[in-house]
């Protein structure tokens, strides 16, 4: 080992420097040629779900597939009365995924008859209907005495009827009044005392009617299980991956690339207006605060519906870390664990991924559930653009997740459902689709999953397009991101301020109602991002977890090959006394945080806790010496934030006109820099950009393949919704 260092003082620099660059040329006619001719793996799947038995029939499919540029599919045993239990159709699958194999194809296995995911097309409710999915139903009603009142009841079992009185607007929760005995045929008859009465009623019940569980969905409306119980993941494993692998004969992994779940969730969001709030809720949730935390749920119920101070934080910051830990445990890690016995991925999409107090409600924690997917996914309804931002943000979740795990893929599902209304009842355009999947790529998608047919489009416009996308996956399928921002996932913060009052589906990918408290704190990360985007920010979604795992080095947090510079905190109020330490002593180190909307004040122990409340005046004060790392904006304001961020970052790259409708992703594969510029509107624009270093820099167009050198700075013209990628190489 000492005679090859000696020697290496001997070799001259100029030999080592024809080897680097003999080394860079090479690596660049490979990457070239990977664009130009994309592997089957990066090109868009169209999903399939009910397959002929015939092989001439099933090689007439895949060679459609292959003339319209797609790379595979996923698909699943026909949806049949024998569903899973019909080896023929089994056999039928296995034939077809062969097929598709040997011809280079990616097959993807799908788990469910119809959607969601987690029902094994009905079996588990038929062999334990106790299995139902369930919630808790909250109402509250204000009502004036002395008068003689006759209020409906909830539906379901009734837990807790009380009538608490209101003085100066402060409900005095030690003071309620059992109402409870005088309920008759099903509703409430009281005469109400003098004064201002909060009538509150809780019942369990199952999930059906308003929620995703009472949908048609094939023709028929099929009731669902609750994941939160461990239960019912064993068996869904059991009738369904098992069940292929069983049949099949061999590891999943023989045939398939991936499995694919589709919107698995607690479904305790209504997609109405039901006039109650809805919490997610099985026995086994009771049973679980009471072993971890020693209280009993029905004792706790008026808090957790009204008590906005200490106490009311601290019952539903338990509540629903006990969520996320069910739904993240029972559901998605037992998927994972059993794929990985098949030498399979497991992979798919979850419901309602872009809105932050539904990510509360369905899964605790997204993120959470995320980390435990070999390739976390994103479902996207429409391919018209400006229906899509808000995609951005859940594109850009997931794929924070797979690149803090280690892994670069992020999977979409791209299903036009939406696009009918507004496009005479077919989907989007094709350059409108092509502006969908620019804004997904840019977030962080590399596989598409598709339902999007390409309805305007020839047979040789759906290779174009098809091997467009696929140019820009490979182009972003490696690397990591080259983020100097993180935003941490304020997600404990919405906890704690999650009352269950009524919520419901605006649009399909936000919510309507909801808390104050939940709306503005989401308000805030929202607005984060969008800024983010729009003013060319690169930057990734760092979790709790990740932030305590993170180490810190020169200034930076890293955690693998991710660095940030600055840490931005989105109203986040609730964080661990540890990973606010870990904060500060990132500060300390040369790291800079801008707080945005509020300032921590609660631990995961403390609400609030003295412990957090120094910490955060220290970071945050002015009198302290590393007071210029750390700045706090009570609003967020477009210019101050914008502000905030130049006096600490200094830009990799710049696009001008600065407002220019221009989308960018940045990331470093290879020993190179990767820019993906992405035009986000139907009229072509015209930009210059200017990297701050670099010598070395190529074009490369996915329309045509082509990659050419271009100098520092560059104007370039992109057509509608068109793309380029710009590769620097120091």
């Amino acid at each position: 080992m000492c005679l090859e260092k000696i020697s290496m003082r001997y070799i001259p620099f100029s030999l080592i420097l024809s080897s680097v660059l003999a080394s860079c040329s090479v690596q660049h006619t490979r990457l070239a040629d990977e664009f130009r001719n994309p592997a089957m793996a990066s090109r868009p799947n169209l999903n399939i779900h009910g397959l002929p038995s015939g092989t001439g029939e099933q090689e007439a499919i895949l060679a459609e597939y292959l003339a319209n540029g797609y790379g595979g599919m996923a698909t699943n045993a026909n949806w049949t009365d024998g569903y899973l239990k019909d080896e023929t159709e089994m056999k039928s699958l296995f034939d077809f995924a062969a097929r598709a194999r040997r011809k280079g194809m990616n097959v993807w296995l799908y788990d469910e008859n119809w959607y969601p995911s987690g029902m094994a097309g009905g079996y588990i409710l038929e062999e334990h209907p106790e299995w139902e999915a369930e919630g808790l139903f909250f109402r509250d009603s204000v009502i004036t005495g002395p008068r003689r009142v006759e209020l409906s009841l909830l539906p379901g079992k009734l837990m807790m009827l009380k009538g608490i009185p209101i003085v100066d607007g402060v409900s005095h929760l030690d003071r309620a009044v059992a109402i409870s005995g005088l309920v008759e045929n099903g509703a409430l008859h009281w005469e109400v005392p003098p004064g201002t009465w909060n009538v509150v009623q809780v019942a369990t019940n199952v999930l059906r009617e308003g929620f995703q569980a009472g949908t048609d969905r094939g023709g028929k409306v099929r009731y669902y299980p609750s994941l939160l119980m461990p239960e019912v993941g064993e068996r869904f494993i059991e009738l369904t991956h098992k069940r292929y692998a069983e049949v099949l004969g061999k590891e999943l992994g023989y045939l398939f690339y991936a499995t694919f779940t589709d919107e698995p969730s607690s479904m305790a969001h209504s997609f109405e207006n039901l006039g109650y709030g809805v919490s997610p809720w099985k026995q086994n949730v009771s049973d679980t605060l009471l072993a971890r935390f020693h209280w009993h749920l029905n004792e706790k119920l008026t808090d957790i519906l009204l008590d906005s101070g200490s106490e009311g934080q601290r019952l539903r910051y338990q509540y629903f870390s006990v969520i996320r830990d069910l739904m993240r445990d029972n559901y998605f890690k037992a998927i994972k664990t059993y794929c990985a016995t098949q030498g399979i991925k497991s992979s798919g999409h979850l419901l309602l991924e872009e809105s932050l107090p539904i990510q509360v409600l369905l899964y605790g924690d997204i993120m959470a559930c995320f980390r435990e997917m070999d390739i976390p996914g994103i479902d996207v309804l429409t391919a018209m653009p400006e229906f899509t931002r808000r995609y951005l943000y859940s594109a850009r979740l997931a794929a924070s997740v797979a690149e803090l795990n280690g892994g670069t893929e992020v999977m979409s599902e791209i299903c036009p459902v939406a696009d009918p209304p507004y496009r005479n009842g077919k989907e989007a355009s094709t350059i409108e689709a092509k502006g969908t999947v620019n804004r997904q790529l840019i977030g962080g998608v590399t596989r598409f999953n598709n339902y999007l047919r390409l309805e305007h489009a020839s047979q040789e416009e759906k290779y174009a397009f098809n091997t467009y996308v696929a140019r820009l996956s490979t182009m972003l399928n490696r690397g990591h991101r080259a983020a100097k921002v993180a935003v941490l996932y304020p997600i404990e913060t919405l906890w704690t301020k999650s009352r269950p009052v009524p919520a419901w589906n605006k649009g399909w990918d936000d919510m309507a109602g909801g808390s104050r408290e939940v709306v503005e704190a989401a308000a805030v990360f929202d607005r984060v991002s969008e800024h983010l985007y729009d003013h060319h920010w690169e930057f990734s979604y760092l979790d709790m977890k990740g932030l305590v795992s993170a180490t810190i080095r020169d200034g930076k947090l890293h955690q693998g090959d991710l660095s940030w510079e600055v840490l931005i905190l989105p109203q986040v109020e609730t964080i661990s006394v540890e990973a606010l330490r870990v904060i500060s002593t990132f500060v300390q180190a040369g790291g800079k945080v801008i707080a945005v909307g509020g300032l921590p004040k609660n631990s995961d122990v403390d609400f609030p806790s003295d412990q957090v409340l120094q910490l955060s005046s220290s970071l945050f004060s002015a009198q302290e010496p590393h007071a210029e790392k750390s700045t706090y904006l009570p609003a967020y304001d477009r210019q101050l934030f914008e502000e905030a961020l130049s006096a600490v970052l200094t830009r990799d790259y710049t696009i001008e006109p600065r407002n220019a409708p221009v989308l960018a992703s940045y990331k470093r594969r290879d020993g190179s820099d990767i820019l993906l510029l992405a035009n986000d509107s139907d009229k072509p624009q015209e930009c210059a950009v200017t990297f701050a270093s670099g010598r070395n820099f190529s074009l490369w167009d996915p329309n045509s393949g082509e990659v050419r050198k271009i100098t520092n700075p560059m104007t370039l013209t992109l057509a509608a919704y068109d793309a380029v990628v710009i590769r620097k190489v120091d």
